[in-house]
């Protein structure tokens, strides 16, 4: 069973990913916060098998919360979630250590995404691939 953190702010999003989550037998949510700082406080042990990270977050952004996490755990697959579709952030998202980049309107690829994630490959929202 693969386990992942999610980090989100906005609480109607966290809801529904952890509910979206919990309906794939195969996925265990270990942990659910709502600021990149907590996060890093409460970041659990042993360490999850991926990190879903919204992009948009009061205070430390997830950019710069994947280049923390990459500094303590290199190697900890980390995927953004976002809203923003514009290239330049996909690239930021990369060189920060991303292992992908999930489009929030495009819930059906969730599984898909943390699928090949975990299998060690990238993953880019199909709309971002045209």
């Amino acid at each position: 069973m693969a386990r992942i953190f999610v980090v989100e702010d906005n609480p109607l999003m966290r809801d529904m990913l952890t509910e979206f989550l919990a309906l794939e037998a195969s996925l265990e949510v270990v942990g659910v916060v709502e600021s990149a700082e907590a996060a890093l406080e409460r970041f659990p042990v042993p360490s999850p098998d991926l990190v879903l990270i919204d992009m948009s977050l009061p205070g430390m952004s997830g950019m710069e919360l994947i280049r923390k996490l990459h500094e303590q755990q290199p190697g900890l697959p980390c995927a953004m979630l976002s809203g923003h579709g514009e290239k330049h952030y996909v690239e930021q998202a990369f060189d920060a250590g991303a292992s992908g980049y999930i489009l929030k309107g495009e819930p059906d690829e969730l599984p898909l995404a943390i699928q090949q994630i975990l299998a060690g490959e990238a993953f880019v929202s199909q709309e971002l691939q045209r």
